[in-house]
């Protein structure tokens, strides 16, 4: 099943589905599938980087955790467990041979009802699928992305909760990315319904002052992202002090740095947000973007647990 390099954002040409490596156009969803109609279903999103030990997948287990976490949530039966998952996912990138890959899980309920308890009817069908990725937002991941304030709002956890990463919950982001991007914008920001800072369309958000760092936690109604939760580590290795707590619009405009994190953007910084232009120089965010990438790629002795070295794995259990 080798494959040759993929372009940047290309689909790998194989998936897991349901049990089984096969092959992209093989898999097929129901037109009918319950998930597709009403966005039933959850997802990861995980990162595998190219190092000289193979790929490297970066908190592979804490994906499959959330994951399954996520599931639960929404009654989503999943019929293979953590361990089960985590495997698939090396498995299934050994045999495609990528070096990196941007790995997309995803469960959902398929067929049979369109009613909307459809836990108690519709099977659950499982996918693991690969594609390749450079830096999500190009040159500007690491120089500075420009940032609008959204018109939405984002969701309150009274409505729907927002420590689930489910399918039919980015339906919020979606309108508000388009937004930005139809305003000539790289991303958005969205306050919550009492009107501080939430997160960006896809990312956490962090705003550095005086050296410190402060980032906003689960009350605001923020995705409890493993990327932000490995950058508030890494900032501590450092020395640097890292507050959590609400977050207000004026201290966004009041930051030295404004940082965005996420398994797509890792350590992205604002270059603006609006008419507010921050200090082209960013000292800090330019140091974690580059231990994130030491993490990510194993480097780091502090979180070598945090890295799955693919190829090693499947060796260690042939």
């Amino acid at each position: 099943m080798a494959s040759a390099p993929l372009e940047h954002m290309a689909i790998a040409p194989y998936y897991w589905f349901d049990g089984t490596i096969a092959p992209r156009k093989a898999v097929t969803v129901d037109p009918l599938a319950h998930g597709l109609h009403y966005g039933s279903g959850v997802f990861e999103g995980i990162r595998a980087y190219a190092t000289p030990r193979g790929p490297a997948i970066f908190r592979l287990r804490d994906h499959m955790v959330r994951f399954q976490r996520s599931a639960d949530v929404y009654g989503i039966k999943i019929a293979w467990d953590v361990d089960e998952m985590c495997a698939a996912v090396v498995e299934t990138l050994v045999r495609i041979e990528l070096e990196s890959a941007y790995i997309r899980p995803l469960a959902f309920f398929g067929e049979k009802t369109f009613s909307l308890s459809a836990r108690f009817v519709s099977p659950t069908h499982v996918l693991v699928a690969y594609r390749a990725m450079g830096d999500y937002f190009g040159a500007g991941q690491e120089a500075g992305i420009a940032v609008t304030l959204s018109p939405w709002r984002k969701f309150s956890s009274k409505a729907l909760p927002s420590t689930a990463k489910a399918a039919g919950h980015y339906a919020n982001s979606v309108l508000a990315m388009q937004d930005a991007v139809g305003r000539g914008f790289d991303e958005a920001i969205m306050l919550n319904d009492r009107g501080d800072v939430a997160e960006g369309t896809g990312e956490n958000i962090f705003v550095v002052k005086d050296g410190a760092l402060r980032t906003n936690d689960r009350s605001s109604d923020i995705l409890h992202g493993i990327t932000r939760a490995s950058v508030i580590e890494l900032a501590r290795d450092r020395g640097l002090s890292v507050e959590v707590d609400h977050l207000s619009l004026d201290e966004l405009h009041d930051a030295d740095e404004v940082f965005f994190t996420g398994t797509a953007a890792e350590v992205t910084p604002l270059r603006c947000l609006d008419a507010h232009v921050y200090p082209a120089v960013k000292p800090i965010s330019t140091m974690l973007r580059a231990a994130y990438l030491a993490a990510v790629s194993g480097t780091d002795p502090r979180h070598g647990d945090w890295v799955t070295f693919a190829r090693e794995q499947t060796t260690a259990h042939a």
